[in-house]
């Protein structure tokens, strides 16, 4: 380790390694009968030892809070934003560039009063959390304007990692249609942006997205006095990056191909669409703002066997990571995914137990979106029969958070069986806080090596596009239609197999 990199980011992690790894998870083996088929893998990146580094990074952080007239009903609405900005300005580390934006059916910088941003410093803070105390809640809602005056100050910035903090209680009624995803496009490659929505009358899904394309999460707060420990959560988190982002680098063999690259932990989210091509055998994807912290990627890989011996391990592509900006950091060495066919029905009906959890992982956001539209178009007993499948599948897979958020909406008689009871009347709040946490993924916390099953059951034909996919499989990995029926016709069966993942 050079001395160098010793002074920006101290030794790395406790064994002193890398600050950065990265490892493959795949099931190697595939069916040599099963003609040109896929081969799927999870991606595992960690970054830590990076503490020393975050210290001296240039950051900058925009806090937006809604200020319409709303907020004012009931009052703890605004008194609690009012002490969460307080403590979020209290919490930024001096030199960090910051303003506050008091956002109506405009925007505006109340903080610093000159425009702007400011430096955090003793001073400064003092004065920020003054101005926090006096926010007004007297307009309208424009979250499309906020987010484009975040852009504009960051980008005066040169700021190594920046990031803003979004408020709301409303729906985005004041900006003209179509404006909200276009300030989205163009600010998804400077900053990223966490969202939380208080109150009853924001809209999750809304909300979910502008967290989806700024690369952050979104959440509802469950109670006003809970506000203070979400933003003290959110920037401690932005304090902790160091890098500004990693590229994700995929080298297919000649006449290969990448299916698609899905983020699966801590949120679940495709960035197929979001990857570039440096030449024609070369996919990159750029994951954004790195603390230590551990993301994982479903990636899916041509193969074909026509050309391939049997039983042999033969490179399908090569995994290596890059990362962003003028940095010391080592990179790990590249990781291959690798297929070997074989004729042995055990090797190749093993499932990867990290594509298993995050395939039964991505299927309770499908049940969780799947219960949320039935009971919104009066369909109560659908509604009931999905949300007990989220129930049991939260379950079985220890997401604690989910089954608490679950609970808003049914009564848990069984988590075991998914035996549940709507609950009447369902509050908007609970309705919300589960639809906008649906794409959160619970880790993987058990054993990486798979164990042989039985042999699989005849696979399923997708009804709308044709798709063939496993018994097993709860929705179709190409489209994400649910599968209904019988082996070998369009149907739908118990359970994800883990290998479908669609997001």
């Amino acid at each position: 380790m050079s001395e160098d990199h010793r002074r920006r980011y101290g030794p790395g992690g406790a064994d002193g390694g890398p600050a950065l790894t990265l490892r493959v998870h795949q099931n190697k083996y595939l069916p040599a009968s099963a003609g040109r088929t896929e081969m799927h893998a999870i991606v595992s990146v960690r970054a830590h030892g990076l503490g020393p580094a975050a210290a001296r990074t240039a950051t900058s952080e925009v806090i937006v809070i809604d200020c319409s007239m709303s907020m004012s009903w009931p009052p703890t609405k605004i008194a609690a934003a009012r002490r969460a900005t307080a403590t979020a300005v209290g919490i930024l580390r001096d030199g960090t560039r910051f303003a506050i934006v008091e956002g109506t059916e405009q925007a505006q910088v109340v903080y610093p009063f000159t425009g702007g941003m400011a430096v955090a410093g003793p001073d400064t803070k003092a004065a920020a959390a003054r101005v926090a105390a006096r926010l007004p809640a007297v307009g309208g809602t424009a979250i499309g304007s906020w987010l484009d005056l975040a852009r504009r100050l960051h980008l005066r910035q040169p700021a190594a990692i920046r990031h803003t903090l979004l408020l709301t209680d409303g729906r985005n009624e004041h900006d003209p249609p179509g404006y909200l995803e276009q300030v989205l496009d163009a600010c998804a490659p400077h900053f990223t942006c966490d969202a939380r929505g208080i109150g009853d009358g924001w809209d999750a899904t809304e909300l979910k997205r502008i967290a989806h394309r700024l690369h952050g999460r979104a959440d509802a707060v469950l109670k006003d006095s809970a506000l203070d420990a979400e933003f003290e959560e959110m920037v401690s988190a932005s304090m902790a990056k160091a890098l500004a982002g990693v590229r994700i680098r995929i080298r297919t063999r000649a006449g290969s191909r990448v299916g698609f690259v899905k983020q699966v932990h801590p949120t679940r989210a495709d960035l197929t669409d979001e990857g570039v091509r440096p030449d024609e055998r070369t996919w990159e994807w750029t994951t954004r703002a790195w603390g230590d912290e551990t993301r994982e990627y479903q990636v899916s890989v041509l193969a074909d066997p026509r050309r391939d011996p049997t039983g042999e391990d033969v490179e399908l592509a090569a995994v290596e990571l890059a990362v962003e900006g003028d940095t010391a950091l080592p990179l790990p060495e590249p990781e291959s995914v690798l297929v070997q066919w074989t004729d042995d029905v055990l090797l190749s009906s093993r499932i990867d137990p990290r594509l298993a959890h995050y395939g039964a992982d991505s299927e309770l956001g499908h049940a969780i979106t799947a219960g949320c539209d039935a009971y919104e178009a009066g369909d109560r007993e659908r509604a009931r029969r999905q949300w007990g499948r989220a129930v049991q599948l939260a379950h079985q897979l220890g997401s604690e958070k989910m089954l608490a958020r679950l609970s808003g909406l049914v009564h848990i008689v069984d988590a075991a069986t998914g035996e549940v009871r709507i609950r009447e009347p369902i509050r908007p709040l609970d309705l919300n806080s589960v639809i906008v946490v649906s794409e959160e993924s619970a880790p993987f916390l058990g054993r990486d090596r798979p164990e042989p099953v039985a042999p699989p059951a005849a696979d399923v034909l997708c009804p709308a596009c044709g798709r063939r996919s496993p018994a097993t499989a709860g929705f179709c990995q190409q489209c994400n239609a649910p599968l209904n029926g019988e082996p070998g016709e369009p149907g739908q069966v118990g359970q994800a197999d883990g290998v479908d993942g669609a997001l």
